[in-house]
């Protein structure tokens, strides 16, 4: 594994093509863990979304079980270091896990997401909320 992540020639491309070929949980978090303190090879949100998306549910539902065995902070971790995945993405993440009975899973990754970026959600129902507000005063 130490050698794939050292070619350089592979794109994201070419590693979700592996995995499509060799759909195996062992092989896509080596491919999303950091090695060396380098960034890992492949996003991890990104190969859940590839995954659900070319109908590979099972590995990854697989992958989700994997990762919420650690827990909140494991989720954390691997987030804040994968720096290839949006946070637009990270909630397609959250509402693939949501339809997928990882509720607990779905609702930390929504968590992070909201104190990364310091997000607070407005419910529509809200009447007293006002976002032009302030433009008034």
């Amino acid at each position: 594994m130490e050698y794939i992540q050292q070619l350089k020639d592979f794109t994201t491309d070419d590693l979700l093509q592996l995995l499509m070929s060799c759909p195996q949980v062992e092989l896509i978090q080596c491919l999303t863990k950091e090695l060396n303190e380098k960034q890992p090879s492949l996003s991890f949100g990104l190969a859940i979304l590839h995954l659900f998306s070319v109908d590979m549910k099972k590995v990854g539902i697989k992958l989700l079980q994997e990762i919420n065995k650690g827990g909140i902070d494991a989720v954390e971790s691997l987030m804040i270091n994968d720096s290839f995945c949006s946070i637009e993405k990270w909630q397609e993440v959250a509402n693939i896990c949501s339809q997928n009975g990882f509720d607990k899973l779905s609702n930390d990754i929504t968590s992070i997401l909201r104190s990364q970026a310091a997000v607070t959600e407005i419910s529509e129902e809200d009447d007293a909320v006002n976002l032009m507000e302030h433009v008034f005063w």
